[in-house]
């Protein structure tokens, strides 16, 4: 069975089992209108404790002055998909279980970040469920 995360964005909640048994759980954020967090079932394809994050790098806008616009180091960033589907720690986002506020990626508070990324190993599986989103484009 190994790590199985669920995040559930209708409650906004996180599950972090280990062999089936809960061992964290977390409030946790997702995407905005029109940036709506991805569904599905995801593998940990990496991690990086700190990780630049552009709106230009993810296909949003390159331009500063589009209200989408976003240029940040980003701590904690547990990889799901290739093209930029992160579950990361997001210090400026005082929202989070309230107001879903990102590009597509999954807000944790730093110190939930922090424990999610040492507990997952590349290979874990993660469960989205009820976000809405269809793929594409994600960040901060």
């Amino acid at each position: 069975m190994g790590h199985v995360s669920t995040l559930d964005a209708a409650t906004h909640q996180m599950t972090v089992t280990e062999n089936g048994r809960t061992v964290m759980t977390f409030t946790a954020g997702f995407g905005k209108p029109g940036f709506r967090t991805p569904s599905g079932t995801y593998q940990v394809l990496g991690k990086d404790a700190v990780v630049r994050m552009t709106s230009c790098s993810a296909n949003i806008t390159c331009d500063p002055h589009n209200p989408n616009y976003y240029d940040r180091m980003v701590h904690w960033a547990v990889r799901l998909t290739d093209s930029g589907l992160f579950i990361h720690a997001a210090p400026w986002d005082p929202a989070i279980g309230q107001v879903d506020s990102s590009h597509g990626c999954i807000h944790l508070s730093t110190g939930d970040a922090h424990r999610f990324y040492d507990f997952s190993r590349v290979g874990d599986t993660v469960i989205v469920k009820n976000a809405g989103g269809v793929g594409g484009p994600s960040g901060p």
